[in-house]
């Protein structure tokens, strides 16, 4: 994931949470985020969140499916329960039946294909953060 700052990014500057236990894909994009103005803090598995309840200041969780312990549906499940206005984004390699019917079955959860460019991705954050 290349890492710029475009000068057509115009969402505000947001707290993201992001989970995923690929280090180069998680330093990669928080870098990205980073360079558009976004606080970025990242974990490397859905069990080293630190407490969802606490975390009132987050506008955005971005989690990896499929992660050692729980998977990102079952983390995003968990934050949503404390945060159901925040926004969700699972982005992953995997796809298969079951994880459509998951995603189907939460319209407050998104999925993006991780082989999504950084351009892709920040509009999708642009269309949920308005």
């Amino acid at each position: 994931m290349s890492s710029y700052q475009s000068p057509d990014r115009t969402c505000d500057a947001l707290r993201i949470l992001l989970v995923d236990d690929e280090p180069a894909f998680r330093e990669s994009l928080a870098e990205a985020l980073r360079d558009d103005g976004h606080a970025v803090d990242t974990y490397e598995s859905a069990e080293a969140v630190p407490s969802l309840a606490t975390r009132g200041d987050v506008a955005l969780l971005i989690t990896d499916y499929q992660m050692e312990g729980r998977d990102g549906v079952t983390l995003a499940d968990a934050f949503h329960g404390y945060n159901p206005d925040v926004p969700v984004i699972l982005v992953s390699a995997y796809q298969s039946d079951d994880l459509s019917e998951r995603v189907a079955a939460r319209n407050w959860l998104r999925f993006v294909q991780k082989s999504v460019g950084y351009d892709g991705l920040h509009e999708r954050i642009h269309q949920l953060c308005r």
